[in-house]
């Protein structure tokens, strides 16, 4: 079952006393005058170099124009360091006082990435109902218990980064050893390749996908060891290398949220906390953990690259095995129900959902390709596709015996995704004769293979398990509540094909200091819904940054529209102005 298609509205809001934002903004107050101190530079002790960053975000949504609602106010301390160990086949200087000699190892260092965040929005609980895709009020911030929210303002502090890179001096091998993330790929602001770390959707969905941010803040760095060795030229295939990693056990599927715990994540109440305390079927847990252990042998992912050069193409080739994150974009299932009778039924006595949440392995056949066209466009052409084996989708055949109009059971389908883009940095003296323009432009596509009625005929969207509300179809007047009627006809359905454009712009301004960009992207399968934001960072020292952008979603229909980009569909009555303040050291 596509958990992003379920909605439930719930009470009425509280107003919170206005004392709440007093202490909440003045934290925001504090941080601007501590970013306004003199710019420093990284502190080098030796062999150790401490880095790190101070920031700020505001958000304020925008259901209706001039109707400004705060849903965010996240402070992020990243503090981190990096130790040489060996430099040059030697021990660093400053580890001892005598020239030590490690004659196969060339280079190694030890790197940690620290990130605290306080969001002192759920301090101050601001008042004003959040809403669904649907529309439906489904409270507020302030309507969150006391003792989640103290939980929730602090949600994000832990050792982000932390590993060890050794290079080896007699053989071309490097490893990286411990928690980390691994980038593949040659796409921005969705995902093709770049899907060994999975998301968390709760930090802002894709929203802070910048040209000059990329995944770094969203992706969830895992325990992972990883290599590169670098191979002697392959006939006409230069500078080659191949890479791989190894999770022995510790990936863990995206992070998603509901509302009103989370204002900027899945955009729908928990449509079974109410109904089925007990949670999910088989001991499993929503977007947590699925019927499996965390072992090495239950929970390992693997993948492998080789890539290089051929006919001055960038070229990688790669393969993933791994379990289904549901991060992509893609319509799939997240849980699957029970479809033995007995089963069903013990797990409704228990208070449970008689269904389970599924994060199947899948292997993953990828390609990217990149190429610099200097002879007419002067433009870099990129390409990826990635055919995915046993992605899991709703199964209109397979009706759960318990709530056969409502819970579905999953067949897996394979996808094949992909991308063709353009980046060419263009003059445009008319609006910059200081600097060129950074022109990038994205064509994405999904495509469900030998997709069928079982799986499209009855997928997606079809209530919200709640018995005193009718089911959400299109067709007659029956409530559809027998699965066998044909005029009914779910919400949603996985189409065999999804489509995506992107198109981005921006430049510098004022020797380098005022950077703009502006993206618009378009869904023409569902729609027609699409996403314009721009923002504009004033790099004020080098040290210092300001920030200000605004997003808005644009549906073209008074009807929801389900659909899994993230874009207006899913964001419907979402827009909203962005404030940030940032300060490195």
């Amino acid at each position: 079952m596509s958990i992003a298609h379920i909605a439930r509205p719930v009470g009425p809001t509280r107003v919170p006393a206005g004392s709440r934002w007093v202490g909440g903004w003045a934290v925001g107050i504090a941080f601007f005058l501590l970013c306004a101190t003199p710019a420093s530079a990284t502190f080098d002790f030796g062999p150790l170099s401490i880095f790190g960053s101070l920031e700020t975000q505001n958000l304020f949504r925008m259901r209706q124009v001039g109707d400004f609602q705060p849903v965010q106010q996240r402070n992020t301390l990243l503090f981190g360091g990096e130790l040489a160990i060996v430099e040059s086949g030697r021990l660093a200087k400053g580890l001892s006082s005598d020239e030590v000699s490690i004659p196969w190892l060339d280079e190694v260092s030890l790197f940690g990435l620290y990130r605290g965040v306080y969001d002192s929005i759920y301090d101050i609980a601001p008042g004003g109902n959040l809403y669904d895709i649907t529309g439906q009020p489904v409270g507020s911030i302030d309507d969150v218990s006391r003792a989640e929210r103290r939980q929730l303002r602090f949600a994000d502090n832990d050792l982000r980064e932390f590993y060890l890179d050794v290079e080896f001096a007699s053989i071309p091998l490097s490893l990286r050893i411990g928690r980390q993330q691994i980038v593949w790929g040659e796409t921005d602001f969705f995902r093709l390749l770049d899907r060994i770390n999975p998301l968390d959707l709760t930090w802002h969905l894709q929203q802070e996908i910048e040209v000059l941010n990329g995944w770094e803040r969203l992706r969830m760095p895992l325990w992972m060891l990883k290599w590169n060795y670098s191979l002697p030229d392959l006939g006409s295939i230069t500078d080659p290398y191949f890479e791989g990693f190894w999770n022995p056990g510790f990936w863990r599927p995206a992070r998603r949220g509901f509302l009103p715990r989370y204002p900027w994540s899945l955009p729908l109440a928990d449509p079974f906390s109410s109904i089925f305390p007990g949670g999910l079927a088989s001991g499993t847990k929503l977007f947590v953990q699925g019927d499996y252990s965390r072992s090495v042998a239950e929970n390992s992912q693997v993948g492998f690259r080789l890539a290089g050069y051929v006919a001055g193409f960038d070229v990688t080739v790669a393969y993933l095995w791994q379990r289904w994150a549901g991060d992509d974009g893609s319509n799939a299932a997240s849980v699957s129900a029970l479809l033995d009778p007995t089963a069903a039924q013990e797990a409704v006595a228990g208070g449970m959902l008689p269904a389970e949440f599924i994060a199947p392995y899948t292997h993953n056949l990828g390609f990217s390709a990149s190429y610099l066209e200097e002879d007419y466009t002067d433009a870099i052409f990129r390409s990826e596709m990635l055919y995915i084996f046993g992605v899991p989708f709703q199964d209109g055949d397979k009706p759960s015996p318990i709530f056969p109009g409502q819970l579905f059971g999953a067949s897996t389908r394979d996808m094949w995704q992909g991308m063709l883009s353009f980046e060419r940095s263009t003059d445009i003296p008319l609006i910059n004769d200081a600097s060129p323009w950074l022109l990038l432009g994205q064509f994405f596509w999904h495509h469900v293979i030998h997709n069928s009625h079982a799986v499209g005929d009855k997928t997606g969207f079809v209530g919200n398990l709640s018995p005193t509300r009718p089911l959400v179809i299109r067709g007659t007047d029956e409530t559809c509540t027998n699965p066998n009627v044909q005029s009914c006809e779910a919400v949603d359905k996985v189409r065999d094909w999804e489509a995506l454009f992107t198109f981005t712009a921006t430049s510098f301004y004022l020797d380098g200091k005022i950077a703009p960009q502006i993206t618009y992207i378009l869904d023409p399968v569902n729609k027609f819904n699409m996403m314009l934001f721009w923002t504009v960072d004033w790099f004020v020292t080098d040290s210092f940054t300001a920030n200000i952008g605004q997003r808005y979603f644009i549906n073209t229909t008074s009807q929801p529209v389900y659909e899994s980009w993230g874009l207006a569909g899913t964001n419907r009555g979402r827009s909203e102005t962005q404030l940030r303040l940032s300060y490195r050291f």
